[in-house]
């Protein structure tokens, strides 16, 4: 089934950015890290846990091979999340500290997940 190549479409589970992330071909992430890559540039997610489709699913123990399994990713966008208001305040002693919070964040695109057709 894997040899032929008629397997459908595929699914992969990768861990990027401290997270553990369920993605297809299509998806988009959104990573709350500030990655050291410019907009437009294709990366290639390494750390595949698990690949599978409808009739089979293979388990890495713990991660899968870099030559079994190739995940491609495109980053779409690099943007500030919303502002998040931090706010201390202590009733009747004029105390009173509020902190904005805005964090990098960064969107990708999960362009290609390919398997090798030979499982050695």
């Amino acid at each position: 089934l894997i040899a032929t190549g008629q397997y459908g479409r595929l699914f992969a589970v990768v861990h990027f950015a401290s997270h553990q992330w369920k993605v297809t071909s299509e998806d988009l992430i959104l990573i709350d890290n500030d990655l050291d890559v410019a907009c437009g540039e294709r990366i290639r997610l390494e750390k595949v846990l698990l690949v599978g489709a409808d009739n089979f699913t293979i388990l890495g123990k713990p991660l899968l091979g870099k030559d079994l399994v190739r995940v491609e990713a495109t980053v779409i966008e690099k943007t500030e999340s919303w502002p998040k208001i931090n706010l201390k305040f202590q009733k009747r002693k004029n105390y009173r500290r509020k902190k904005v919070i805005v964090t990098p964040q960064t969107v990708l695109r999960v362009n290609t997940i390919d398997l090798a057709p030979c499982l050695c």
